[in-house]
């Protein structure tokens, strides 16, 4: 869904919201011996919103993706695959830009992204006690960037 808020009121020129929804079953087993597990990766419900303004040069942009619960594929000890579940996750990006619109600098682009903005966590847990058994934070990435079109 993508709706640009001037269809709602001409006050709101330049806003607009973008959305998702995902849900999705499979019945692929990835695993030799037939067991009922999910694929690796897979989450069965993943849902995205974006609001966002883009005029006058400038553009500003949040974006959240949740995703629900999945089995991850990692490196074990020893090299080892391993296959924890990991819990749900939310996680928020910020983006903000400014293009100049006159002058001799005109086309000159600056861009700043904030990737994971609330510092979301990745959390590994036991399913059979609902206890976490691994909290990796990675924290948040900062991204600035000048360009130039002429």
């Amino acid at each position: 869904m993508s709706l640009p808020l001037n269809l709602v009121s001409p006050v709101l020129d330049g806003f607009g919201v973008q959305g998702s929804f995902a849900r999705t079953n499979s019945s692929i087993k990835p695993f030799p011996n037939g067991g009922k597990f999910q694929i690796p990766g897979f989450s069965r419900e993943v849902t995205t919103l974006t609001a966002y303004y883009e005029k006058y040069g400038f553009s500003a942009r949040v974006a959240a993706r949740e995703r629900a619960p999945y089995i991850a594929e990692v490196e074990g000890f020893g090299g080892d695959r391993e296959f924890p579940s990991v819990r749900r996750e939310l996680v928020t990006d910020l983006q903000l830009g400014y293009e100049l619109q006159s002058g001799p600098a005109k086309g000159l682009n600056f861009l700043l992204q904030i990737n994971n903005l609330d510092n979301e966590p990745y959390r590994e847990y036991n399913p059979n006690t609902n206890l976490d058994t691994k909290v990796d934070r990675y924290g948040r990435t900062y991204l600035f960037g000048v360009t130039y079109k002429f």
